[in-house]
């Protein structure tokens, strides 16, 4: 998977997003299958050389929410691709006054000479150590109810009869539903096991609380050290060169004033002497979670 082969952090992005390998994957989570040719390692280069044709068609989605930003790489992805064609997205199906729920995207893959349902999610978990949840840094999105959504819900939709009048009116019959999860999966300290249907392929890394963090070992001399991810670049590999060092003990006294009771956990990148992310971790206050995530809560 491409990761730091690119300078331009849009086309990293695009990168990631097409091709590094899923977060999730099992039974109706088989993701879109897009193939890294070599047609797209020289359209990703050409990019990289130039990535005014990307930025354009972008416009504002990288400065907005990350998941409208996923969801916009994945538009380019699709109308780029030789084996697919973009038919439509965020297509809503209603019932009357009630929405039934929203076609991510609609394509024809040529490959399979089927017309694809396409659901989206990129997802940043963190495991809680003596159980089976994974929660969202915010506490109030589960990894078990994500997948029930998206498997016993979304991936569902083309089957209501609202859904196939929809599909109907772009001259779809019928259609196959497929799940594409990205992101990552942030085990505590101590350790956890992995959740069912995780793919070994995006490994676990790991998140602090700061007390723990503190007590790290120091990152090498020579390395930039670590560095906080701003939530637009929470896809690829970071990269910066800004010139500063913050060694684990700065970084830890930067965090102690922004890590209260009831604040977020922080994500963190270490980068080697280049500039490059080697390690990826979120770092939580000390009493985090301080809560339990509603019983029906969704992302």
């Amino acid at each position: 998977m491409p990761g730091h082969f690119y300078t331009d952090p849009l086309v990293r992005d695009l990168a990631w997003a097409g091709f590094s390998p899923l977060l999730i994957h099992g039974p109706g989570l088989a993701g879109a299958g897009l193939e890294l040719t070599d047609a797209w390692r020289r359209h990703l280069a050409e990019l990289d050389r130039d990535a005014t044709p990307l930025r354009e068609f972008l416009g504002d989605t990288p400065g907005g929410r990350l998941g409208l930003y996923y969801e916009r790489l994945w538009h380019y992805l699709l109308e780029y691709d030789p084996d697919t064609e973009l038919l439509a997205h965020n297509l809503a199906v209603r019932d009357g006054h009630r929405t039934v729920g929203e076609f991510d995207c609609i394509y024809w893959c040529r490959r399979r000479e089927k017309h694809v349902h396409l659901e989206l999610a990129v997802k940043f978990y963190l495991g809680i150590a003596g159980t089976e949840l994974w929660l969202g840094p915010g506490q109030h999105d589960r990894l078990d109810q994500k997948l029930h959504h998206l498997t016993a819900r979304q991936s569902r939709l083309s089957q209501h009869p609202a859904a196939r009048a929809v599909l109907n009116k772009l001259g779809i019959q019928d259609c196959i539903s497929v799940v594409d999860i990205k992101g990552y999966l942030f085990a505590p300290m101590a350790g956890a096991s992995a959740p069912e249907y995780h793919n070994p392929a995006n490994p676990l890394r790991t998140w602090y609380t700061w007390s723990q963090f503190r007590e790290l070992d120091p990152l090498p001399e020579s390395w930039q050290g670590w560095q906080k991810i701003p939530r637009r670049r929470w896809l690829s590999a970071y990269s910066v060169n800004d010139g500063q060092r913050r060694g684990t003990e700065a970084m830890a006294e930067l965090l102690a004033s922004r890590l209260g009771h009831g604040s977020r956990p922080v994500q963190l990148a270490a980068c080697d002497a280049s500039g490059r992310e080697q390690r990826r971790c979120f770092i939580t206050p000390d009493n985090w979670p301080d809560h339990a995530p509603p019983p029906e809560s969704q992302a």
